[in-house]
């Protein structure tokens, strides 16, 4: 009964978002919730601490290997329990990083925006999570595969292709997830299929090396919009119209990780051109985006 009692009291949603743990040097800053709203009372038990576990968890990682210099990259990582039968789970899992404009804390745009609805694993009251990335986990693995593509994809925007370690070591665990039969993992997947390995797979395309610089474009323009609005906007006009010709004439299928961009930055981008008449910038987002048509739209307008 005082278990119960004890569990009213809580939140639904549990969160956990206060420092408890301090490493030197280390890239991410998290925030870390646990929806467990279709949870009995009783099943909520085991799950009560998941938030603060794995808060500590991407806290005591250095996924780089190396000291991370300059302010950490700011990422909301949200679990939704979907049900629970015994010790195992299916959670569908969102993961929401950004990029900080000129390295100021409390600024920037989303940079990763992945919601990933195929997730089951093991969890036992209390676990111990321990950092492998030659072993293949149900929980942490693909953890680390996401924290691995966000620190990349971060690296990416201050040095040419500085993320390419990075998403070598997030394709690795692709490939272990894969051997371990993961379906989110699977080689096998429709050109165009937005799927775990197929991300991961076209950031270590070489021939997706063009797009990657000028993810690194884009982002330098953004720097420079926050110092001088017109420079910015005039700079990210061109980077757009290279990304749409990078689609016109290198890509032959829906490329994932372009989408992917755009999914993290559609609203960004709304906004710095938001009631401007650039024709050429809607031409290209339309192409570029074709699902936000209505919110470029609605941008150009100035609503």
């Amino acid at each position: 009964m005082k278990n119960q009692i004890l569990v009213l009291v809580l939140s639904l949603i549990v969160g956990f978002s206060a420092p408890c743990v301090t490493a030197n040097a280390q890239e991410l800053e998290p925030t870390v919730q646990v929806d467990m709203q279709t949870l009995t009372l009783d099943q909520r038990q085991d799950v009560m601490l998941m938030a603060e576990t794995v808060k500590n968890y991407l806290l005591s990682n250095r996924y780089t290997g190396v000291d991370w210099e300059g302010p950490r990259i700011p990422v909301d990582v949200m679990i939704y329990i979907s049900g629970r039968n015994a010790n195992r789970y299916t959670a569908r899992l969102s993961i929401v990083s950004k990029r900080l404009v000129n390295n100021t804390p409390g600024t920037g745009g989303g940079m990763l925006r992945i919601f990933d609805q195929d997730w089951s694993f093991e969890w036992s009251n209390s676990p111990t999570l321990v950092y492998q990335p030659l072993r293949y986990d149900h929980f942490t693995s693909v953890l680390d595969f996401y924290m691995m593509l966000a620190v990349g994809l971060d690296m990416d925007t201050y040095d040419d292709l500085g993320g390419t370690d990075m998403y070598k070591a997030a394709l690795s665990i692709a490939q272990t997830g894969n051997a371990q039969g993961v379906s989110q993992f699977s080689t096998v997947y429709q050109p165009g299929q937005f799927t775990r390995m197929s991300l991961v797979t076209e950031l270590n395309d070489m021939r997706y090396q063009a797009l990657r610089r000028l993810f690194f474009d884009y982002h330098e323009a953004v720097d420079i919009y926050a110092e001088n609005k017109d420079e910015g906007r005039t700079a990210l006009t061109q980077v757009l119209n290279d990304m749409a010709t990078f689609k016109r004439t290198k890509i032959s299928n829906r490329s994932v990780v372009l989408q992917a961009f755009f999914d993290a930055k559609a609203g960004e981008i709304a906004d710095i051109f938001r009631g401007i008449a650039t024709p050429q910038v809607w031409a290209d987002l339309r192409f570029l985006d074709p699902g936000k048509t209505q919110q470029y739209e609605e941008a150009r307008q100035g609503k």
